[in-house]
């Protein structure tokens, strides 16, 4: 595995932009590896986030670097998803579609099949989505379990049986928590899966599905964006000691290049 680094940015503005720049390199630098025949990367596969890890998305266009991209060699994934209808706004997929995707597809540089969404509600239910949160405890773990089986088949028809993601994207919130792996649940113990359903998420909406922790610390390049006051004890406790239930973020790794983007707020406790 790779050893953790960590750059810190006078503030969240600038470690958004940073991001931005480092997205474009990085996906240049990644599509133009050779494999040991010779040949180029057919394709480089990236897992994307909500939140503020996200938002670098937004500037990747305005670096000319981008037009250099060859996007139809890039696929897109997510580590978690919430649960939602496709038009809902807490839906990470909209956010990225909005800030980047939809653009790259409209420009006719990325294929619309190269975006391996999560389902939605509506994909895998013929209810609206107040019936489907009103439904029992039971139903919805099935239903949840469907939709995480679904997306686990997806990147092994892909990328096979034992995926490994290219650049992996995530931001951690105020309790530690990555992707949709909380502290206080026990997904992020799942080690026989790729794949997990999240019922009872402790932030809102309550439903929905995760990569697991074995997937995400084998990704090539994992990187982090965690910016804010308010994560800074979550930080430290995340850095003191790795793959610790109490802080999820503790459990990701990278095996190439691991990174922690965050700023001068955010570290004062390490």
């Amino acid at each position: 595995m790779a050893t953790r680094k960590l750059i810190v940015y006078p503030n969240k503005d600038l470690m958004i932009q940073a991001g931005a720049q480092r997205f474009v390199l990085a996906l240049l630098d990644l599509l133009a590896e050779r494999l040991p025949d010779g040949t180029h990367r057919t394709r480089v596969d990236v897992a994307l986030s909500g939140g503020s890890a996200a938002q670098p998305l937004g500037l990747v266009l305005n670096d000319p670097l981008a037009d250099a991209i060859d996007w139809s060699r890039v696929h897109f994934w997510w580590s978690d998803e919430r649960f939602v209808p496709a038009y809902d706004t807490d839906r990470n997929a909209l956010e990225a579609r909005r800030l980047l995707l939809d653009q790259l597809v409209a420009d006719g540089k990325l294929p619309e099949s190269n975006i391996h969404e999560m389902a939605d509600v509506m994909d895998q239910a013929d209810s609206d989505d107040a019936s489907v949160r009103a439904a029992a405890d039971a139903a919805n773990d099935a239903l949840l379990d469907d939709v995480a089986s679904d997306y686990e088949r997806e990147l092994v028809n892909e990328l096979g049986p034992e995926p490994v993601i290219d650049l992996m994207i995530l931001g951690m919130g105020p309790d530690g928590h990555y992707a949709s792996l909380f502290p206080g649940h026990d997904e992020v113990k799942v080690t026989d899966r790729l794949t997990v359903g999240v019922n009872h998420s402790p932030k809102m909406p309550p439903l929905r599905v995760s990569l697991t922790a074995p997937l995400i610390a084998r990704s090539r390049h994992t990187w982090f964006f965690a910016a804010g006051a308010g994560k800074a004890e979550s930080l430290a406790h995340v850095f003191e000691q790795p793959n610790n239930p109490d802080y999820p973020s503790s459990y990701a790794n990278g095996v190439d290049e691991f990174i922690w983007f965050s700023t001068e707020e955010t570290v004062t406790e390490l």
